[in-house]
């Protein structure tokens, strides 16, 4: 397609009568011969005016339908479109003016056509119903008038002209559009892969802090001891020896601090594992609370409202993980909340869309709007130093997304929290569904 800024003034006149080529020629083309007889006119009688003149067109012909096609492929292929062409309805013995026109929209779908005709040979509906309803086609009486032809050759070049103008723009603006949509996506996959790192330097940040307050609290611990050890043991008195005991005491704890972050961090490197068997929701929330229950306060009342679910795809271990975590943290709540007596709700139902919603909730002290962003965050806790890895809430996080759910948590500071998960069903045959209903121990 030309791109260039001189307007397209090509026509194409297909006509199997040569006569009704030289017509058309006659009013579209400029008549250059007469501008020299102007000229003498004006030395010979004075006149120094001459009179504007239109601009004119580049008119070729085609004497065949077939031919035609032909000369738009060619001017196609050579970036020189025709704007417009004249059509006649009859040119025997080859295809009419419709196939003609239909086949050069095929060639060119941005050419105008007028369709020239002196005879009823197609109907309006017809003419409709084989090439379409389309802006691109008018129709033309035979005989025409020099005028009617001129206008309308000026109109339709210069509404190929704007549509072709309105093209370019538009496809400008898709280009800019698909740039901006790359420049957009590359810089979300930096922002991606710095939050990424950013991650990962918490983690390794978190991770080496967690580490090394137990470790430190070992070595000086067996310092401690490799001096005293040194000592007769017999010269010890009762209370040394009771606090050689309590510094081996405090070693064991550390290292036990260690063990369940490296656990921690275990679980974090297998998160990515497809789960391959069909679990019961009811079933492992059961078994997660008669875990966390002696956690609990002897007063905390547990209600549970459970309604029928099909079962999940996941892992038994990687949910009980989950709800026992939960319900951990919940239970460390309900001991600090302000609401007597204390209670934690578990709920379960199926959502509209076919997922797996399971509510832990209590009435503890609930989360500060400043920290509930960041509660699923590597060693992220508000609890007493070395009283948590800070690792558990962020380990339930990973585990749920890695078995295509989500968990969301709603907290008022005061009035306590909602954890929600969102686990998707088993697509294979249910299970048969666990007792509902809403009980209470």
């Amino acid at each position: 397609m030309s791109t260039s800024a001189a307007p397209n003034r090509r026509i194409l006149v297909v006509d199997d009568n040569r006569t009704i080529h030289l017509d058309f020629r006659k009013i579209l083309c400029p008549p250059s011969a007469n501008d020299s007889l102007d000229e003498m006119e004006a030395d010979l009688f004075g006149h120094s005016e001459v009179s504007a003149q239109l601009p004119g067109f580049e008119v070729d012909s085609a004497y065949q339908g077939e031919d035609a096609l032909q000369l738009a492929r060619s001017a196609r292929q050579q970036s020189r479109p025709y704007a417009l062409a004249f059509v006649d309805i009859r040119m025997p013995p080859g295809i009419d003016g419709v196939e003609t026109t239909s086949r050069l929209w095929q060639e060119d779908p941005d050419l105008q056509v007028v369709i020239c005709s002196a005879y009823a040979d197609y109907s309006w509906e017809e003419m409709m119903l084989k090439l379409g309803l389309s802006q691109r086609l008018l129709i033309l009486r035979k005989p025409f008038d020099g005028i009617e032809v001129r206008q309308l050759a000026f109109a339709l070049t210069e509404k190929w002209e704007l549509l072709r103008s309105n093209r370019l723009h538009l496809e400008g603006l898709s280009r800019a559009v698909e740039e901006r949509t790359r420049q957009l996506t590359a810089a979300n996959a930096r922002l991606v892969q710095s939050q990424r790192l950013e991650a990962l330097g918490r983690l390794s940040a978190g991770l080496a802090h967690e580490i090394n307050n137990p470790l430190s609290f070992i070595l000086a611990n067996l310092s401690y001891l490799r001096t005293h050890l040194d000592v007769d043991p017999s010269r010890l008195s009762a209370s040394e020896m009771q606090e050689l005991r309590e510094v081996c005491a405090e070693s064991f704890e550390g290292a036990e601090r260690i063990r369940r972050i490296i656990q921690n961090i275990k679980l974090f490197s297998r998160l990515d594992e497809t789960p391959r068997t069909r679990v019961d929701v009811h079933e492992v929330l059961e078994q997660a609370l008669g875990e966390a229950r002696p956690l609990l306060a002897p007063t905390a009342q547990v209600m549970r409202d459970f309604q029928s679910l099909p079962p999940v795809f996941a892992s038994e271990n990687g949910l009980q993980q989950v709800f026992f975590g939960l319900l951990a943290n919940a239970a460390q709540a309900l001991k600090d909340g302000p609401t007597s007596p204390p209670t934690l709700r578990i709920s379960t139902q199926l959502e509209e869309d076919g997922r797996i919603a399971v509510e832990i909730q209590d009435n503890g002290r609930g989360i500060a709007p400043e920290h509930l962003g960041r509660v699923f965050e590597p060693f992220f806790t508000t609890k007493r130093m070395g009283t948590t890895t800070g690792l558990g809430l962020s380990v339930c996080y990973g585990i749920i997304l890695g078995l295509g759910g989500d968990i969301t948590v709603d907290s008022t500071l005061g009035q306590g929290a909602i954890f929600r998960v969102l686990l998707p069903q088993a697509p294979l045959e249910h299970l048969t569904p666990a007792p509902v209903g809403v009980t209470a121990d």
